[in-house]
């Protein structure tokens, strides 16, 4: 299959470095209209850096990776291309199968929530299809993610754009929260690389051993807890000043600026 890439920004070139591992038999063809960063992601994946977006005439599956404020734009640029056997996968943060469907006026819309982790086998796809979407090609679109993530197919559109705030922008999150850690250890004289270095091995053994252990995550924190020690000092501080309602208002956060955006997308049209 042809799949053609437009827009090939850091989110875009993990989505597609992660397909490209586990199925080196699909033909990519990548444009941004300065071509520079589509190149070099066509190098990766050993496809080609075409010149226009008539060049994506022959593709069965097209990404797009743009911003969702360039969609509109995307859409006047995409008017000479005959779009009826060309299925698009959109990773456009807060626009709806529907409004792409009217803006590109055609049916053949999937949304894809992709992470960055992906570009390393560890990230997480969500999907949504439309209604009455062809079951063939939705399992061919479905087993490309598999093999650098763990793919959730979704059918609530709304529960996708909450859970996107989570699995898409939640590897922000956690590089924070280990920043937050190296700059303390930092702070107590260590240089600056093991710092580095043992803040990420902190969050990167947690992780497996979050994995690997069956019980639950309230169990494994009080695996590491014990009665006047020292750990609980730090959960019962956290608890006591509500870390949890914190971490909640950061989420809606984000999840009202996904709304605020789909609400511009609205009045750009």
């Amino acid at each position: 299959m042809n799949i053609g890439v437009i827009g090939c920004g850091n989110m875009a070139s993990a989505v597609i470095n992660g397909i490209y591992n586990f199925n080196k038999e699909l033909n990519f063809k990548t444009y941004t209209p300065s071509h520079t960063k589509a190149e070099k992601l066509a190098t990766e994946v050993n496809g080609v850096s075409v010149e226009t977006l008539n060049d994506l005439q022959d593709c069965d599956v097209i990404f797009i990776g743009c911003k969702p404020q360039q969609l509109p734009t995307l859409a006047k640029d995409l008017e000479g291309v005959e779009k009826a056997n060309i299925t698009f996968i959109s990773m456009l943060a807060a626009v709806s199968i529907e409004d792409i469907q009217k803006c590109l006026n055609t049916e053949k819309i999937v949304r894809l929530m992709p992470s960055i982790p992906m570009k390393y086998n560890e990230g997480i796809s969500l999907l949504l299809f439309p209604r009455k979407f062809d079951s063939h090609l939705q399992k061919k679109i479905s087993n490309w993610f598999l093999g650098c993530s763990q793919v959730e197919v979704l059918s609530d559109e709304d529960l996708f754009n909450k859970l996107t705030v989570i699995t898409a922008s939640g590897p922000a999150y956690v590089y924070y929260f280990t920043e937050v850690f190296e700059r303390i250890i930092y702070s107590w004289g260590v240089e600056k690389d093991t710092a580095k270095k043992l803040a990420i091995k902190l969050f990167k053994g947690s992780s497996i051993a979050m994995e690997m252990n069956p019980i639950s995550l309230t169990e494994q924190v009080a695996q590491v807890t014990s009665k006047k020690g020292v750990t609980i000092e730090a959960i019962d501080y956290f608890k006591e000043n509500d870390l949890d309602s914190i971490f909640k208002e950061a989420v809606l956060k984000a999840l009202l600026r996904s709304d605020e955006i789909e609400q511009e997308l609205k009045t750009l049209k």
